[in-house]
């Protein structure tokens, strides 16, 4: 048996049927990607096991709440340990409620975070939600 050349044009056309072949491939795993990356970085973040704010910025704003809680009451230190608890108990709360409002985003068929997705998980975790008090 012989093998024959191929022609230029049937090298030509292959090569572009490859070609369209791995640009919808790239395609397809760019839209996944972005779908899923909010909600992959949050998944690290959960993971890990630092803070993400500031201690300094968030031990003057638990400061400055104390001041408008409790005007009178003198009150000018706190323990580390409770700072340390109000700093991951408010990362947690967060890290959820972004998480679901993102999902409520991905529901809208949409890319980015708005507002009224924000709105909006306010209003379904109802009344008892910390955040509404």
């Amino acid at each position: 048996m012989v093998r024959r050349k191929r022609d230029t044009r049937s090298l030509n056309n292959s090569r572009a049927s490859q070609s369209k072949k791995s640009e919808t491939h790239v395609l397809v795993n760019k839209r996944g990607f972005r779908k899923s990356h909010a909600l992959r970085e949050i998944r690290h973040y959960r993971k890990s096991v630092n803070l993400l704010i500031p201690k300094l910025p968030f031990t003057r704003l638990v400061r400055d709440i104390m001041i408008d809680l409790f005007p009178r009451s003198g009150i000018n230190r706190i323990q580390a340990s409770a700072l340390q608890a109000l700093q991951e108990a408010t990362e947690a709360y967060i890290v959820q409620f972004f998480e679901d409002c993102i999902l409520l985003t991905q529901h809208a068929n949409r890319v980015t975070l708005q507002v009224r997705d924000m709105i909006l998980m306010r209003r379904l975790r109802g009344r008892d939600d910390i955040i509404n008090r």
